[in-house]
């Protein structure tokens, strides 16, 4: 299992499980994880568009897989991924992401660690991940 993160404070305070760390935006992180289920094997435990607030509000996304025993593309965390690619793209399009000031960054960075905090509390990694 790993988290895939563009938010620093993920990165900073999370020291249990590995960080694949993006410099880039959230849709580098959907790319990210959509490269890991095609090319590693790896499955979603997170969805990639949870939490309330829209692709196009917030700079900051985590996502957590973990890699499949059988070593094949799990299909449903592919089409969950490219979804979330396309959803993102359609809100960029409709507005694109503010260029919000550093107290607004460090709200989002917190909302978004909370919700990989507590999808970590709940997640109980299935056999074929193991």
């Amino acid at each position: 299992m790993k988290i895939i993160t563009n938010n620093p404070l993920v990165a900073k305070e999370i020291d249990n499980i590995p960080i694949d760390f993006i410099e880039g935006s959230y849709r580098d992180v959907l790319l990210k994880a959509h490269r890991d289920i095609v090319e590693n094997s790896y499955a979603l435990l997170t969805h990639p568009l949870s939490g309330s607030i829209k692709p196009n509000e917030t700079v900051y996304k985590s996502i957590i897989v973990a890699p499949q025993k059988s070593h094949s593309v799990d299909m449903e965390s592919l089409v969950i991924v490219e979804k979330a690619i396309d959803v993102y793209d359609h809100f960029q399009e409709m507005r694109k992401t503010p260029d919000w000031n550093e107290r607004i960054l460090e709200d989002f960075a917190v909302v978004d660690f909370h919700i990989i905090q507590g999808a970590i509390s709940q997640i109980q990694v299935p056999p074929r991940y193991l």
